[in-house]
């Protein structure tokens, strides 16, 4: 959680930005901006990471490389909906919204329900025990795949959209 006085705090920084563009100077405005952008950024960086984290994973560690996996495409659409619509939560919840992806995302249907198997793969990796790589829907390889595209898909989305990530 970020630490007070923090914008993210404030609730949704995008609202507040609006709410306060009739007393704030353009300097000020910018501001708060470049904050939603450092933000944005840094969550897609950890995205990243996990990304990257996932992919040096062998096959007799499937579990963590799906898990990691699955954080990597959160991560990432938590800057892509922070960015564009200011949403932004720490609550446990936030991972039921994480493929809720903007109508003019790029094959956003698609997406939105492979992520949905992806984030149910990764609940069998963390909670069942008794389960096998075979058990899972999509497995390592296809998950994968599905995870390096969503984050080409989210950088291109991004830099289109003015963020430099």
């Amino acid at each position: 959680m970020v630490k007070s006085p923090h914008l993210l705090n404030l609730g949704n920084p995008r609202k507040v930005k609006y709410e306060l563009s009739s007393i704030l100077d353009k300097s000020a405005l910018e501001t708060i901006e470049n904050e939603i952008a450092r933000n944005a950024i840094s969550l897609f960086s950890v995205g990243l990471g996990h990304y990257r984290f996932a992919m040096k994973q062998t096959a007799p560690n499937w579990r963590q490389k799906v898990s990691r996996l699955y954080y990597s495409a959160y991560s990432v659409s938590r800057a892509v909906r922070l960015f564009t619509s200011g949403e932004y939560s720490t609550d446990v919840g936030d991972h039921q919204r994480f493929d809720k992806l903007p109508d003019d995302f790029p094959s956003k249907a698609r997406f939105a329900n492979q992520l949905a198997v992806l984030r149910e793969d990764r609940n069998t990796c963390d909670y069942d025990h008794k389960c096998h790589a075979r058990d899972l829907v999509l497995g390592t390889r296809n998950a994968a795949l599905l995870v390096k595209d969503f984050l080409e898909k989210a950088e291109n989305y991004l830099k289109n959209k003015g963020l430099k990530v």
